[in-house]
């Protein structure tokens, strides 16, 4: 079955770096820039040219390719659903785990010698291993950023080596965070047999232990994503070789104000240790290993209903869970200019993120299961709500010594998109008029379409011939719909949209629905947009007064929502054949939601479509030219 898809990228293996970046672009729903993809596989962006050309050449097929689009990027085509499939299972699960670059391989492999290792170890030992002669500083830079996130660091002594030093628990914590992919069918050879030897289990007793714990998990209240079962179950096969291995353990768990035993996760562990003891040796466990699987279990619980964030499951943790939430909660308020505070599904949705979290504050660690949040890049999406929460994400970590991993900032920024969602916009309805060029019978799908699926936006429709038109001198229309004949003909109303025929229910909507924004009115509420063109004499430089968001490689955005005057002014900056585009926008939001998401929609429809840029004149001044 793999047999075609393994000999067209094999080849792949030999060269660790190509099959990173091949991965990448696979994974990737948009485009990627040599300079995204560089800061992944840590390499320049020259390297990264030179890599993609190679890589084209050698993946080029009928099913699949690499594209190129200026200022965009690199993107990987795959023109069947079917050969894209086989990629995905021929590398077993998805995202792959062989997408770290040569520079990541090294830094976790060095974490896992530490980890593993009872005695110091010199750097000439680690070259030793990874079969290096060059200097390790990068790496062991990286490995200490790595252990500072979980309050350990990285101690060395003359002649004898280095050594990690901390809290026993904090060192297990990362010990099972260096398992990295948690998923039932991935076979790790991390190449450290001291490592691997912490998680060893006979397959068959493997899947009996699994199923012990999931019968007893989907008994209870309590529900565990696949990825946080599979990591709670790495948890207990650590801790039965530690047993087995009659390894006393002291974990130094230290005290907080929190009443553990009063949490339905402590009964859950209770009862599953139980289980697996009936049936196995290995899991007698003391009181702490079990106070710490309790932990582990609040971590990984997913609080889907709002019922269960309450005192009685996790007394002292909700004071701190809806102190960190308000932080968050009144951080963006400032920053948008908005109140957030008075969204009740957001206020909700941030407890049960920050209830876990609040624990691992307490613990002073910064602990979270690889979702390979790294590996996507999706700043293009809403980027005004991404430049500001990393701000916030800043200022949490100077205020509660706390580091967001990808996948809390993913959550916490999808708990604030929803809430940027839910503001309905308010919008007129409209006086629609369809031109009837082959006689009114050709123009009732049409008709039936717009008040079928479109009715809360058109007060009236009408339907007149060219002449009818001709003869109203005072009635105009907000909206004119012709058939993609009519373009062929002098028509001068305005503004017009040409229906091509034949199109069924589902192309009729996905072709008009653009063609209401105009019923929201965003020139009442957005200040006139202007236009100019200039010389680009020197580079694009910052300006003080404004927050600078850089979208889309040449598109360079200069925002200010506390502004006393309100004005958007688009600048085309021209030099040979280099085109810049700044977007200079002083609004004075004022807890005017309204306002707040008109200036999203806009800058969104900028970043998805940049041709609309290109195509701008000095003429077009309304906002629907970058909705439509």
């Amino acid at each position: 079955m793999h047999l075609g898809i393994s000999e067209k990228l094999k080849f792949l293996d030999e060269k660790p770096r190509h099959k990173a970046l091949f991965l990448l672009l696979f994974r990737a729903d948009d485009y990627l820039t040599s300079e995204e993809l560089a800061d992944q596989l840590k390499v320049t962006s020259r390297t990264i040219k030179t890599d993609i050309k190679q890589l084209k050449e050698e993946i080029d097929s009928p099913e699949m390719a690499i594209v190129s689009k200026r200022s965009l990027g690199y993107k990987m085509e795959i023109l069947e659903k079917e050969y894209e499939n086989k990629i995905k299972e021929f590398y077993q699960i998805f995202p792959s785990t062989t997408i770290e670059s040569e520079f990541d391989h090294r830094v976790n492999y060095i974490v896992r010698c530490f980890l593993s290792s009872k005695k110091p170890i010199k750097v000439e030992e680690i070259q030793r291993k990874l079969v290096i002669n060059y200097s390790i500083n990068r790496e062991l830079q990286e490995v200490k950023q790595m252990l500072s996130q979980y309050d350990l660091s990285l101690v060395s002594r003359p002649h004898y080596g280095m050594m990690i030093k901390g809290a026993t628990f904090k060192k297990v914590l990362l010990t099972i965070r260096m398992y990295r992919y948690f998923d039932k069918n991935a076979s790790n050879d991390f190449g450290i047999p001291e490592y691997s030897a912490f998680f060893y289990c006979d397959n068959c007793e493997k899947e009996k232990i699994r199923q012990t714990f999931f019968k007893s998990i989907t008994k209870s209240r309590i529900v565990f994503s696949d990825i946080n079962a599979e990591r709670f179950i790495v948890y207990l096969l650590y801790f039965r070789n530690q047993t087995l291995y009659k390894n006393t353990i002291t974990l130094g768990l230290p005290e907080i104000l929190f009443e553990y035993k009063e949490t339905d996760e402590y009964y859950l562990v209770i009862e599953i240790l139980q289980k697996l003891r009936n049936k196995f040796e290995g899991f007698e466990f003391t009181e702490e290993i079990i106070q710490f699987l309790t932990y582990i279990a609040i971590f990984s619980t997913d609080l889907y209903r709002f019922v269960d964030c309450s005192k009685e499951n996790y007394n002292y943790l909700i004071n701190l869970a809806e102190e960190t939430r308000n932080f968050l909660l009144r951080e963006v308020s400032e920053y948008l200019q908005i109140d957030a505070f008075d969204d009740y599904t957001c206020l909700k949705d941030l407890l049960k993120i920050m209830i876990p979290i609040s624990l691992k504050i307490m613990l002073n660690v910064s602990d979270s299961i690889d979702l390979r949040y790294n590996d996507f890049k999706n700043d293009g999406h809403q980027p005004i709500l991404r430049y500001y929460m990393k701000k916030i994400y800043k200022k949490f970590f100077k205020t509660y010594h706390y580091h967001f991993s990808k996948r809390e900032q993913h959550l916490i920024f999808l708990t604030f998109y929803g809430m940027l969602n839910r503001i309905v916009l308010e919008h007129r309805k409209l006086n629609v008029a369809i031109i009837a060029i082959d006689g009114r019978l050709s123009t009732q799908q049409l008709k039936f379409n717009l008040q079928h699926h479109f009715s809360e936006f058109i007060d009236r429709i009408e339907t007149k011939v060219l002449y009818e038109l001709d003869l109203q001198s005072n009635h105009a229309y907000d909206l004119y719909l012709c058939s993609n004949y009519g373009k062929k003909l002098n028509i001068q109303h305005n503004p017009i949209y040409f229906v091509e025929e034949e199109m069924d229910e589902l192309q009729y909507i996905d072709s008009l629905k653009y063609l209401f924004f105009q019923a929201f009115e965003y020139e009442k509420k957005l200040p006139p947009f202007s236009f100019e063109i200039q010389a680009l004499e020197e580079p694009i430089k910052q300006v003080a007064s404004y927050d600078y968001l850089p979208l889309n490689g040449n598109i360079h955005l200069y925002l200010n929502l506390d502004s006393e005057k309100e004005n958007f002014k688009i600048l085309r900056l021209e030099k040979s054949n280099q085109i810049e585009y700044c977007l200079y926008v002083d609004l004075a939001i004022k807890e005017d939601k309204q306002k707040l998401k008109m200036l999203f929609n806009i800058i969104q429809r900028i970043v998805d479509d940049s041709t609309k840029l290109e195509e701008l004149s000095r003429t077009e001044t309304r906002y629907s030219y970058f909705l439509m």
